[in-house]
């Protein structure tokens, strides 16, 4: 009987696809981005959240950000009318974004 040149007999003939590179439809599941800050920033943050109930500085940070994008007024110039905001849903509903 002769050694088999592959160090995975059961493997042998079959077929692999390559990895799957990163695709545009990969980006909605991306939903996240990096905002570096200076270190020393960072570290007083994380001393200050200290016993807060905030689990990382990044959960306070997003908490604080979202309380200003809350709080600052709105420019209503740029704003989209609610028949512009219907008819984006129903498109993105037509191509299976919305349920």
């Amino acid at each position: 009987m002769e050694k088999e040149d592959t160090p995975l007999p059961a493997l042998k003939g079959m077929q692999f696809e390559p990895p799957r590179t990163k695709g545009p439809m990969d980006d909605k599941r991306d939903n996240k981005a990096s905002i570096k800050i200076p270190r020393p920033l960072y570290n007083s943050l994380r001393e200050l959240i200290c016993d807060s109930g905030f689990n990382s500085v990044n959960d306070f940070i997003v908490y604080i950000l979202r309380d200003v994008v809350a709080n600052t007024p709105a420019d209503t110039e740029n704003h989209l009318r609610q028949e512009e905001i219907e008819t984006i849903k129903e498109r993105l509903r037509n191509l299976g974004y919305l349920t």
